[in-house]
């Protein structure tokens, strides 16, 4: 099982974690994970500013769709703290359309192709125990520019996430054996396409 702290840093640093962890590009381009932060470490203070003024430059593009806008925020979030550069409109837009289709595929074909899904309450008690638990000030300050508590950020906004990251948990042996491979590079690749074929 993956470490539960390092499942919450991940998801709070790119804000996109569920296609940050399996893409990976043809050209062999360093995935959105890779280098995170370079080993800098900013305040509370300065990921409040960034998390406000992410959460208000998406809020200016006047989205409808509620949750479509929460994954352009994820978007927006996740190139402003990787490239430190702003995604334009339309180009935030494609890549959470992107991302809001990847994810809605994974969670179909991991539960009609592999029969892994994971119960509300299976969800509550993981969350409870690991997410509300964090007390990384990039998660705050998440969650206060979302004017939500640590809570209604893990256990509503953000809960589809953490429902990835436990199908992913339970995929992962299913996965090696489907494969016939130990070598979890080469599963996550190999999925990244399954799911990819399935979008086209």
């Amino acid at each position: 099982m993956m470490n539960k702290k390092l499942i919450i840093f991940i998801i709070v640093c790119s804000l996109s974690m569920l296609t940050a962890c399996q893409e990976q590009k043809e050209t062999n381009e360093p995935g959105p994970l890779d280098g995170l932060f370079a080993g800098t470490e900013l305040s509370y203070e300065e990921y409040t500013f960034i998390m406000d003024y992410i959460v208000d430059r998406v809020t200016e593009m006047e989205i409808e769709n509620r949750e479509l806008e929460k994954w352009v925020i994820r978007a927006v979030g996740d190139e402003r703290l990787m490239n430190k550069r702003d995604l334009t409109k339309e180009e935030a837009l494609e890549k959470a359309k992107y991302n809001q289709k990847y994810y809605e595929t994974f969670m179909s074909v991991a539960e009609n192709k592999y029969k892994v899904t994971v119960t509300e309450e299976e969800l509550d008690s993981w969350i409870t125990e690991g997410p509300d638990q964090s007390d990384i000030p990039q998660h705050k300050a998440y969650a206060e520019a979302l004017g939500l508590t640590l809570e209604e950020l893990n256990h509503d906004y953000d809960r589809d996430l953490y429902e990835q990251t436990m199908v992913m948990e339970k995929l992962q042996p299913l996965l090696h054996e489907e494969y016939d491979t130990t070598d979890v590079d080469e599963v996550r690749d190999r999925f990244h396409k399954e799911i990819e074929e399935q979008m086209k």
